[in-house]
């Protein structure tokens, strides 16, 4: 597959690569929340390919590393609030790295691919290969940052910008990955038209402005991309068979649960103790009742069974509700360890019901290589204590309620990013799914509203009711189409309560999400192989010689 040396590809000037994918990088931070401009997510998206679209490999690195900088430097600047730069450019560059590398696969394979006789021959079918290829090389970006290192970072997705767009349903069939991939491709399509026309094509366009001709080459992809994301926008969420629903209320104490928030121990306890009583008095004053009560993360603070006063007072609460409450304590266990727990409490205290954070982060619930990191940081790595242990237990509990035994599924504040979570959630019949969420340490920065938006697209994808409820907020219960069912103000203590819907099955994106994905990342594999295969038998230097005069 090997391919003659012929016209140079065409590719963009490095002094112009490099700041339009900086600007492409941006524009994906301002599709996402808390601007949620989601239709930037487009041209964000078309510039950092257009950036590294049949570029050298050298260009196309530094392109990704703009691209990277521009997205993830302003999108994590949350990181910065308490603990200053160092974590927020440690994770950052980890990030902007993948970025890089996916620069470096994308130029590859899309310069190899234009080279290839069999495309070269076939305009139509070159432009959809490359489209596809690099659609599917960002979603094995994505997937890889996702799982490396320390089990990875699964934030900043494609997908994610869409949380309050039109695609928002779409990821019902496709799943995550499968939309980042499907928006990717839509972008891709007018890009690989637009470099079509070679080297010199593209210099008349700069040179002389030609923008007729361009415009004639890229009408046709362009109009099959709007297409295809009108097609998405179309999608209504996948139905799932309800059985029933459910009366939930979820408590926001407006706690000082930040690391740093200067309060003596029970104080988070008690403001969710006391924010629960108004909203039983709330209830019993309107001849209203609820099924389920649900508090944050971290809101019984630390071992709450150990608490005997504690423990009482929430079970008297329980006994009034007539509703039992899931709540958040750290444990430890016999063996010394320590878990980031969710229990539940009825009118007899604690039941049997028990999950543990099955994804504690690194280098906030537990320090991988410390002794390493501490050499680095001390200072940081000391505030790191305690080491949470990954969870073990499943991720669906049953809760007895005065509607019936529930199968509520649990997702621990960054729990709800992995897609393992929710594929674990639905293959264990969660009807329900609680997120709870301790925001304390971001204050009020974007950390909030995007792990809301994260939230928002996983209730979509899984086809259940899901209640995101924090300490300080954002929190919301969100309906399986998206929709905000109740929602309590951030920063402000109080209560919500709404009619969920007891749903079953798995949509689509659960049953064949992996599926999807695995198939993007194999079609991104294959055109990467063919590109690097397709690459020219001439030496650099006749390929040099070969350059256009935009190239000099």
């Amino acid at each position: 597959m090997t391919a003659e040396a012929g016209p140079e590809p065409a590719r963009l000037r490095w002094w112009a690569a490099v700041p339009l994918a900086a600007a492409g990088g941006l524009l994906l931070d301002v599709a996402s929340p808390e601007l949620a401009w989601w239709a930037a997510a487009f041209p964000g998206t078309a510039l950092v390919l257009a950036a590294v679209w049949q570029q050298r490999a050298g260009v196309a690195a530094l392109a990704g590393l703009a691209a990277g900088c521009g997205f993830w430097l302003p999108h994590i600047s949350w990181l910065t609030l308490y603990l200053g730069p160092v974590p927020w450019l440690g994770l950052s560059a980890v990030m902007v790295l993948w970025y890089a590398l996916f620069g470096i696969a994308a130029a590859l394979a899309t310069r190899g691919l234009a080279r290839l006789p069999l495309l070269a021959a076939r305009p139509a079918l070159r432009l959809a290969a490359q489209a596809v290829t690099t659609a599917g090389l960002w979603v094995v970006r994505e997937q890889l940052q996702g799982a490396w290192p320390y089990g990875g970072f699964p934030w900043g997705r494609l997908a994610h910008t869409q949380a309050d767009g039109p695609l928002l349903e779409a990821v019902s069939w496709l799943g995550f990955a499968g939309l980042s991939g499907a928006i990717a491709f839509a972008c891709a399509l007018p890009i690989a038209a637009l470099f079509a026309g070679g080297a010199a094509a593209l210099a008349r366009l700069v040179r002389r402005g030609e923008a007729r001709p361009a415009a004639r080459r890229i009408g046709a992809p362009l109009a099959a991309a709007v297409a295809l994301l009108l097609l998405l926008g179309a999608l209504p969420a996948s139905p799932l068979p309800e059985h029933g629903s459910l009366r939930v209320a979820a408590v926001q104490g407006n706690s000082k649960s930040g690391i740093f928030d200067d309060r003596d121990s029970g104080d988070v306890l008690e403001d969710h103790l006391a924010a629960t009583a108004e909203l039983l008095d709330a209830l019993e004053a309107g001849d209203e009742r609820v099924d389920l009560i649900v508090w944050p993360e971290n809101s019984a603070e630390f071992g709450l069974p150990d608490n005997p006063l504690g423990a009482t007072r929430i079970a008297r609460l329980a006994e009034r509700a007539g509703a039992p409450i899931v709540l958040g304590s750290v444990l430890r266990d016999p063996d010394g360890s320590y878990t980031n727990s969710t229990l539940v409490w009825g009118p007899e205290g604690e039941t049997e019901a028990r999950y543990d954070k099955i994804y504690p982060v690194p280098f906030a619930e537990y320090m991988p290589n410390r002794d390493f990191f501490h050499m680095l940081a001390p200072d940081l790595v000391d505030l790191v204590q305690l080491d949470y242990r990954p969870g073990t237990r499943p991720s669906v509990i049953d809760v007895e309620t005065a509607d019936g035994p529930l199968r509520a599924g649990i997702a621990i504040c960054f729990d709800i990013i992995f897609d393992a979570q929710a594929v674990d959630l639905v293959d264990r019949d969660a009807e329900l799914i609680l997120a709870q969420t301790n925001n304390a340490d971001f204050g009020r920065t974007d950390e909030n509203a995007q792990q809301l938006a994260i939230a928002r697209l996983r209730a979509v994808e899984t086809g259940r009711a899901l209640v995101n409820i924090s300490t300080v907020g954002t929190s919301a219960v969100v309906a399986p189409d998206g929709a905000d069912l109740a929602a309590i103000a951030p920063y402000a203590a109080g209560a919500m309560t709404a009619e969920v819907p007891r749903v079953s099955g798995a949509t689509p994106a659960l049953a064949w999400g992996a599926a999807i994905a695995a198939g993007w990342m194999l079609l991104g594999a294959i055109g990467l192989a063919c590109g690097v295969a397709g690459r020219p038998r001439a030496t650099r230097r006749s390929v040099s010689e070969a350059r256009v005069p935009a190239e000099r």
